[in-house]
């Protein structure tokens, strides 16, 4: 195979990847979304000293 074969192969290759790589990155957006979408409470930030406080917050306030 001579030099100019070779680039030419390498090329597509090149541009196969180049597809592969897209289609990977579409297929990761992809699942990224649906996985918000089926637990949505993990897109809510954690702010756990902030809910400990609502908690107790509202555990006096159903005492009272």
């Amino acid at each position: 195979m001579n030099l100019k074969e070779r680039l030419q192969q390498l090329a597509q290759q090149r541009e196969q990847m180049w597809i592969a790589l897209h289609e990977t990155n579409g297929a990761m957006k992809i699942l990224e979304q649906q996985i918000l979408e089926a637990e949505p409470e993990l897109n809510q930030p954690l702010d756990t000293e902030a809910s400990s406080q609502e908690s107790k917050t509202a555990s006096s306030k159903s005492k009272a």
